[in-house]
């Protein structure tokens, strides 16, 4: 009497390979055409959002008038132009008397001599805007064209 024989590698992997064969029938017919769910923006998760909008820097500091300043320009600290991401233009931001919000937009010129809690504007141009000195601002780099 022979021992029981093995089956062979070809024998196994014929096995197998139905196996597969009937699994893969199985799942094509679980995979037959769903209808597809177009879900609204609003009720998306999270994860599939892109990138979270940089928040702007800004700060509130002073706004002083000085004659030496040319007209449409305002002197500002170095310091605080890399600090607050300013380049070329600077948006300051003054709040009046009840909801009324003034904004102005100037050219940056970057000097070592300005402290760094101030911005220098035009003396003629802040009384021409209705801006007294030493008023508190809101300084931001200007966003716009």
């Amino acid at each position: 009497m022979s021992a029981p024989e093995k089956p062979t590698e070809t024998q196994t992997q014929t096995q197998q390979g139905g196996e597969t064969q009937q699994q893969q029938q199985q799942t094509t017919v679980e995979t037959e055409p769903k209808p597809k769910l177009i879900i609204p923006a609003f009720l998306k998760p999270d994860l599939f959002k892109k990138e979270e909008k940089k928040e702007r820097k800004e700060r509130r500091i002073r706004v002083r008038r000085r004659k030496d300043v040319d007209e449409g320009k305002a002197k500002i600290n170095p310091d605080l132009a890399a600090e607050l991401e300013i380049k070329d233009k600077v948006e300051i931001v003054v709040v009046g008397g009840g909801s009324r919000e003034r904004r102005y937009v100037f050219t940056v010129v970057l000097d070592p001599n300005v402290p760094k809690n101030e911005v220098w504007c035009n003396e003629e141009e802040m009384k021409r805007l209705g801006v007294a000195d030493n008023t508190m601002a809101t300084v931001r780099a200007h966003r716009g064209p």
